[in-house]
């Protein structure tokens, strides 16, 4: 708690009220409010709910739930000159939900963002509770490691990471991206396993063009824990190539090797491999469609044979109806195999932008496992067939 207090209150307070030559002080307060509806037939063994953790809904029968959130958002800027930049961002998320199990009901306040940048025409270094996302994948994101966004999510919204992040960018837009991460605890990403609490884990991303394109390699290394095991503790690392291409139809692909040697771990080698293309059909308003493949295996070497193994196959289409409405639908089939049966996911959306307002409809049907929504995102919908309204205000 004290680290905390140092991070989040005492480094900014100690920027804010420093002397800075030329400084043009500034704030800018913005604010994100909604309120959803939802009903499903929960015939399923098991559910998710929006965003709140430790939720549990009848195993059957139809199911609600209903909430409000506002995420207010204050950005200071603390100095600024020709060279450099320093503001700081912060908010919070302020919800309240009720569900048809009132033991699952909940309402809570916390920080959501506090992120102190100091920035020059090529580097960048931010500190303090932040987003941190990269890859190309746009569904099924072998490079999800730090956060959870869903693409079916119509806010985006994702948990932050504690962290101290630097990002040097080069005249030929190479880019170096360096990280250290303080974990809390819990899993982030596609984790299975948190990190043991107390101990940073860190690492880098290089960036450069390639071939018409851009390539990166990355690194990750941490300390896990067993949560049920304090004493069973072990280095995981993670090492990652991923490259994009634009030939008039955009491929992509992310590779990612993640080693985890201990006693309780069978196979000490994950590999992890996603593939995908994008293309705008030039059909009335233009037709929008991603299409990605998934492939984990487990082995006991680095590149040897799959001893166990997953598929999963997604795909996104999302067509505007006209200046104010567009239409999307989401797909993802799990192919029988070793970690997964046969399942399909269906979600389709109708979403209407105003100025300042965002309605969305939508309709679902998501089996009743979350492993298979865990490799999309948070699983922010509840499992089984239904429908949501969702009204977002932005100020």
């Amino acid at each position: 708690m004290m680290r905390q207090f140092w991070i989040y209150v005492l480094i900014p307070a100690l920027v804010a009220s420093s002397p800075l030559p030329a400084a043009a002080r500034s704030l800018d307060f913005r604010g994100e409010a909604s309120c959803w509806g939802r009903g499903w037939d929960s015939d399923r063994a098991e559910t998710f709910c929006y965003l709140l953790e430790d939720c549990e809904l009848p195993s059957d029968g139809l199911s609600y739930s209903a909430g409000i959130r506002y995420i207010p958002m204050l950005t200071a800027v603390l100095g600024e000159t020709d060279e450099r930049l320093v503001d700081l961002d912060i908010a919070a998320d302020l919800f309240a939900a009720a569900q048809s199990d009132e033991a699952a009901d909940d309402w809570d306040a916390d920080l959501y963002r506090l992120k102190l940048r100091f920035a020059s025409p090529r580097t960048e270094t931010r500190i303090g509770l932040q987003k941190i996302t990269f890859g190309p994948a746009q569904l099924l994101r072998s490079l999800r490691w730090f956060d959870r966004l869903d693409p079916r999510d119509p806010q985006q919204l994702t948990e932050g990471v504690r962290s101290l992040l630097f990002r040097f960018t080069a005249r030929d837009n190479a880019s170096l991206l360096l990280w250290g991460i303080y974990p809390n605890g819990k899993t982030k990403g596609l984790e299975v396993l948190p990190s043991e609490e107390g101990i940073p884990e860190g690492g880098g991303r290089y960036q450069r063009p390639l071939f018409g394109g851009e390539a990166a390699v990355t690194f990750h290394t941490r300390r896990v824990e067993f949560p049920l095991a304090t004493s069973v503790k072990f280095r995981e690392n993670r090492f990652a190539l991923d490259g994009r291409w634009d030939v008039g139809v955009g491929l992509w692909f992310e590779a990612v090797f993640q080693e985890q040697r201990h006693d309780r771990i069978p196979f000490p080698w994950t590999r992890f491999l996603t593939v995908g293309a994008d293309y705008t059909i030039g059909a009335g308003n233009g037709f929008y469609i991603v299409a990605e493949h998934l492939v984990v295996q487990m082995t006991e070497e680095t590149f040897g044979r799959a001893e166990e193994d997953a598929n999963v196959t997604a795909w996104m289409a999302s067509y505007p109806l006209g200046i104010l409405d567009t239409i999307s639908a989401v797909g993802i089939y799990s192919w029988d195999g070793d970690r997964f049966t046969d399942q399909y996911s269906q979600y389709v959306s109708f979403r209407r932008t105003w100025d300042n307002w965002v309605l969305d409809i939508s309709v679902f049907h998501y089996p009743g496992t979350s492993t298979l929504h865990d490799l999309v995102g948070a699983g922010y919908a509840a499992a089984g067939t239904g429908g949501q309204m969702l009204l977002i205000f932005n100020h």
